[in-house]
Protein backbone atom coordinates (compact mmCIF):
# COMPACT_ATOMS: atom_id res chain seq x y z
CA UNK A 1 0.00 0.00 0.00
CA UNK A 2 1.41 3.62 -1.02
CA UNK A 3 0.99 5.89 1.43
CA UNK A 4 0.40 9.41 0.53
CA UNK A 5 2.48 12.26 1.72
CA UNK A 6 1.23 15.40 -0.78
CA UNK A 7 -2.57 16.19 -0.68
CA UNK A 8 -4.04 18.37 -3.65
CA UNK A 9 -7.07 20.18 -3.61
CA UNK A 10 -8.45 22.94 -6.48
CA UNK A 11 -10.44 25.38 -5.82
CA UNK A 12 -11.45 28.83 -7.45
CA UNK A 13 -8.04 28.78 -9.37
CA UNK A 14 -5.60 28.02 -6.52
CA UNK A 15 -4.28 24.48 -5.90
CA UNK A 16 -3.65 23.57 -2.20
CA UNK A 17 -0.98 21.25 -1.10
CA UNK A 18 -0.41 19.94 1.90
CA UNK A 19 2.74 18.18 2.76
CA UNK A 20 0.61 15.37 5.08
CA UNK A 21 3.66 12.84 6.48
CA UNK A 22 3.40 12.49 10.10
CA UNK A 23 4.19 13.74 12.56
CA UNK A 24 6.62 15.71 11.29
CA UNK A 25 6.15 16.37 7.77
CA UNK A 26 9.56 15.30 7.12
CA UNK A 27 10.49 15.22 3.71
CA UNK A 28 11.64 12.01 1.80
CA UNK A 29 12.02 10.38 -1.51
CA UNK A 30 8.95 9.51 -2.05
CA UNK A 31 7.00 12.91 -1.10
CA UNK A 32 9.68 14.68 -3.19
CA UNK A 33 8.51 12.40 -6.15
CA UNK A 34 4.88 12.98 -5.19
CA UNK A 35 5.61 17.06 -4.71
CA UNK A 36 7.18 16.74 -8.15
CA UNK A 37 3.81 15.05 -9.78
CA UNK A 38 2.27 17.36 -8.17
CA UNK A 39 3.62 20.50 -9.33
CA UNK A 40 3.88 19.11 -12.82
CA UNK A 41 0.34 18.59 -13.11
CA UNK A 42 -0.77 22.00 -11.75
CA UNK A 43 1.32 23.34 -14.26
CA UNK A 44 -0.49 21.82 -17.21
CA UNK A 45 -4.01 22.38 -15.41
CA UNK A 46 -4.60 26.35 -16.97
CA UNK A 47 -7.57 26.38 -14.08
CA UNK A 48 -5.27 26.63 -11.42
CA UNK A 49 -3.19 29.96 -11.42
CA UNK A 50 -1.87 30.00 -8.00
CA UNK A 51 -0.45 27.49 -5.47
CA UNK A 52 -0.66 27.22 -1.60
CA UNK A 53 2.35 24.80 -0.37
CA UNK A 54 1.54 24.13 4.02
CA UNK A 55 2.03 21.34 6.05
CA UNK A 56 -0.61 18.89 7.54
CA UNK A 57 -1.69 19.90 11.38
CA UNK A 58 -0.99 23.18 12.94
CA UNK A 59 2.61 22.53 14.95
CA UNK A 60 4.69 21.64 12.00
CA UNK A 61 5.00 23.07 8.24
CA UNK A 62 8.12 20.70 8.07
CA UNK A 63 10.75 19.68 10.15
CA UNK A 64 12.99 18.91 7.14
CA UNK A 65 14.73 15.85 5.79
CA UNK A 66 13.92 12.16 6.56
CA UNK A 67 17.38 11.19 8.37
CA UNK A 68 16.45 7.67 7.08
CA UNK A 69 16.95 8.33 3.42
CA UNK A 70 20.61 9.02 4.42
CA UNK A 71 21.87 5.68 4.62
CA UNK A 72 22.50 3.80 2.06
CA UNK A 73 23.16 4.38 -1.99
CA UNK A 74 19.64 6.33 -2.32
CA UNK A 75 21.56 9.52 -0.51
CA UNK A 76 23.01 10.84 -3.58
CA UNK A 77 19.70 10.75 -5.64
CA UNK A 78 18.00 12.22 -2.48
CA UNK A 79 19.99 15.34 -2.22
CA UNK A 80 20.05 15.74 -6.25
CA UNK A 81 16.43 15.49 -6.45
CA UNK A 82 15.70 17.78 -3.22
CA UNK A 83 18.05 20.61 -5.17
CA UNK A 84 16.25 19.90 -8.19
CA UNK A 85 13.01 20.17 -6.97
CA UNK A 86 13.46 23.69 -4.89
CA UNK A 87 15.19 25.20 -7.99
CA UNK A 88 11.81 23.83 -9.98
CA UNK A 89 9.56 25.60 -7.40
CA UNK A 90 11.52 28.47 -7.32
CA UNK A 91 11.50 28.98 -11.56
CA UNK A 92 7.78 27.84 -11.44
CA UNK A 93 6.08 30.36 -13.64
CA UNK A 94 2.78 30.09 -11.46
CA UNK A 95 3.29 32.14 -7.77
CA UNK A 96 3.57 29.81 -4.95
CA UNK A 97 3.21 30.75 -1.39
CA UNK A 98 4.18 28.52 1.34
CA UNK A 99 2.05 29.28 3.89
CA UNK A 100 4.35 28.72 7.32
CA UNK A 101 1.66 26.80 9.51
CA UNK A 102 4.39 26.25 12.34
CA UNK A 103 8.21 25.09 12.44
CA UNK A 104 10.03 24.88 9.16
CA UNK A 105 13.52 23.43 9.60
CA UNK A 106 16.06 22.33 8.00
CA UNK A 107 14.98 21.05 4.38
CA UNK A 108 11.51 22.21 5.45
CA UNK A 109 12.60 25.70 5.34
CA UNK A 110 14.42 25.87 2.06
CA UNK A 111 11.22 24.33 0.77
CA UNK A 112 9.21 27.49 1.57
CA UNK A 113 12.26 29.81 0.64
CA UNK A 114 12.01 28.29 -2.23
CA UNK A 115 8.40 29.52 -2.62
CA UNK A 116 7.94 33.01 -4.29
CA UNK A 117 5.77 34.33 -1.29
CA UNK A 118 5.68 33.55 2.68
CA UNK A 119 2.36 33.80 5.06
CA UNK A 120 3.77 32.32 8.14
CA UNK A 121 1.85 31.84 11.41
CA UNK A 122 2.99 33.78 14.46
CA UNK A 123 3.79 30.85 16.53
CA UNK A 124 5.78 29.68 13.59
CA UNK A 125 9.91 29.51 13.64
CA UNK A 126 12.20 28.60 11.16
CA UNK A 127 15.83 27.16 11.10
CA UNK A 128 18.80 25.77 8.83
CA UNK A 129 19.96 23.31 11.41
CA UNK A 130 22.33 21.18 9.55
CA UNK A 131 25.35 22.54 10.76
CA UNK A 132 24.63 21.12 14.48
CA UNK A 133 24.67 17.57 12.88
CA UNK A 134 27.92 18.35 11.37
CA UNK A 135 26.42 18.83 7.88
CA UNK A 136 25.27 21.71 5.96
CA UNK A 137 22.08 22.77 3.53
CA UNK A 138 21.75 20.88 0.04
CA UNK A 139 18.74 22.04 -1.36
CA UNK A 140 19.90 26.08 -1.21
CA UNK A 141 19.93 27.32 2.42
CA UNK A 142 23.36 28.18 1.91
CA UNK A 143 22.27 30.48 -1.30
CA UNK A 144 18.69 31.69 -0.88
CA UNK A 145 18.93 32.68 2.68
CA UNK A 146 21.61 35.34 2.18
CA UNK A 147 19.54 36.85 -0.98
CA UNK A 148 16.60 37.27 1.23
CA UNK A 149 18.39 38.98 4.62
CA UNK A 150 21.91 39.78 3.65
CA UNK A 151 24.95 37.96 3.88
CA UNK A 152 26.07 38.66 7.45
CA UNK A 153 22.77 37.80 8.85
CA UNK A 154 22.29 34.69 7.12
CA UNK A 155 25.94 33.40 7.96
CA UNK A 156 24.96 33.76 11.54
CA UNK A 157 21.73 31.36 10.98
CA UNK A 158 23.78 29.32 9.14
CA UNK A 159 26.66 28.86 11.58
CA UNK A 160 24.54 28.79 14.50
CA UNK A 161 21.50 26.63 13.63
CA UNK A 162 19.59 28.98 15.56
CA UNK A 163 15.63 29.93 14.99
CA UNK A 164 14.29 32.54 13.71
CA UNK A 165 10.88 34.02 15.41
CA UNK A 166 7.88 35.06 13.26
CA UNK A 167 8.83 38.78 14.41
CA UNK A 168 12.22 38.33 13.16
CA UNK A 169 11.32 37.07 10.01
CA UNK A 170 9.24 39.73 8.79
CA UNK A 171 11.36 42.02 9.83
CA UNK A 172 14.33 40.56 8.29
CA UNK A 173 12.26 40.77 5.11
CA UNK A 174 11.67 36.75 5.11
CA UNK A 175 8.20 36.47 5.14
CA UNK A 176 5.09 38.89 3.46
CA UNK A 177 3.28 38.33 6.02
CA UNK A 178 2.85 37.33 10.00
CA UNK A 179 -0.53 36.16 10.91
CA UNK A 180 -2.11 34.42 14.02
CA UNK A 181 -2.67 30.53 13.81
CA UNK A 182 -6.48 30.76 13.06
CA UNK A 183 -6.18 33.35 10.57
CA UNK A 184 -3.07 31.38 8.19
CA UNK A 185 -5.02 29.47 5.92
CA UNK A 186 -7.76 32.51 4.98
CA UNK A 187 -4.99 35.00 4.66
CA UNK A 188 -2.96 32.53 2.27
CA UNK A 189 -6.05 32.23 0.65
CA UNK A 190 -7.11 35.45 0.06
CA UNK A 191 -3.44 36.12 -1.10
CA UNK A 192 -3.25 33.33 -3.69
CA UNK A 193 -6.75 34.63 -5.18
CA UNK A 194 -6.08 37.91 -5.67
CA UNK A 195 -3.17 36.18 -7.51
CA UNK A 196 -5.45 33.54 -9.34
CA UNK A 197 -7.21 36.70 -10.74
CA UNK A 198 -4.11 38.21 -12.15
CA UNK A 199 -2.77 38.05 -15.73
CA UNK A 200 -0.65 34.61 -15.97
CA UNK A 201 1.73 35.43 -18.92
CA UNK A 202 2.50 39.09 -16.84
CA UNK A 203 3.42 37.35 -13.86
CA UNK A 204 5.08 34.36 -15.37
CA UNK A 205 7.57 36.60 -16.82
CA UNK A 206 7.68 38.02 -13.79
CA UNK A 207 8.84 35.30 -11.41
CA UNK A 208 11.44 34.26 -14.51
CA UNK A 209 13.07 38.32 -14.46
CA UNK A 210 13.46 37.78 -11.12
CA UNK A 211 14.66 34.50 -10.44
CA UNK A 212 17.00 34.83 -13.83
CA UNK A 213 17.93 38.19 -13.25
CA UNK A 214 19.31 37.74 -9.43
CA UNK A 215 21.97 35.79 -11.22
CA UNK A 216 23.45 38.26 -14.10
CA UNK A 217 24.33 41.77 -13.82
CA UNK A 218 22.08 44.62 -14.47
CA UNK A 219 22.08 45.01 -18.08
CA UNK A 220 22.02 41.33 -18.42
CA UNK A 221 18.77 41.02 -16.43
CA UNK A 222 17.33 44.42 -18.27
CA UNK A 223 17.66 42.74 -21.64
CA UNK A 224 15.99 39.94 -20.49
CA UNK A 225 13.04 42.27 -19.14
CA UNK A 226 12.90 43.67 -22.66
CA UNK A 227 12.05 40.52 -24.11
CA UNK A 228 9.56 39.65 -21.91
CA UNK A 229 7.62 43.18 -21.91
CA UNK A 230 7.62 43.02 -25.87
CA UNK A 231 6.66 39.61 -25.82
CA UNK A 232 3.86 39.97 -22.68
CA UNK A 233 3.09 43.21 -24.56
CA UNK A 234 1.85 41.97 -27.81
CA UNK A 235 -0.55 39.17 -25.86
CA UNK A 236 -4.66 38.99 -25.79
CA UNK A 237 -4.06 39.57 -22.31
CA UNK A 238 -2.12 42.94 -22.44
CA UNK A 239 -5.55 43.81 -24.67
CA UNK A 240 -7.43 42.78 -22.25
CA UNK A 241 -5.92 44.56 -19.64
CA UNK A 242 -5.61 47.69 -21.11
CA UNK A 243 -9.45 48.20 -22.63
CA UNK A 244 -10.56 46.55 -19.18
CA UNK A 245 -8.36 50.10 -17.97
CA UNK A 246 -9.87 52.49 -19.93
CA UNK A 247 -13.52 50.83 -19.91
CA UNK A 248 -13.08 50.85 -15.76
CA UNK A 249 -13.97 47.23 -15.95
CA UNK A 250 -12.44 44.21 -14.18
CA UNK A 251 -10.47 42.27 -16.01
CA UNK A 252 -10.86 39.00 -17.06
CA UNK A 253 -6.81 37.69 -18.48
CA UNK A 254 -6.82 34.15 -20.70
CA UNK A 255 -3.58 33.66 -19.94
CA UNK A 256 -2.91 33.91 -23.77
Amino acid sequence: MTIQTVIVEKENGVALITLSHPPVNAINLALLEELERALAEIDSDDTVRAVIVTGAGEKVFSAGADFQEFAGERVRQFQQKGARLFNQIEAFRKPIIAAINGGAYGGGFELAMSCHLRVMADTAQLALTEVRLGIIPGWGGTQRLPRLIGRTRALEYLLTGDRINAQDAMTYGLVNRVVGQAGLMAEARALAMRLARGAPLAMAAIIDCVARGLEMTVEEGLNIESAHALQVGQSEDALIGVMSFMQRQEPQFKGR
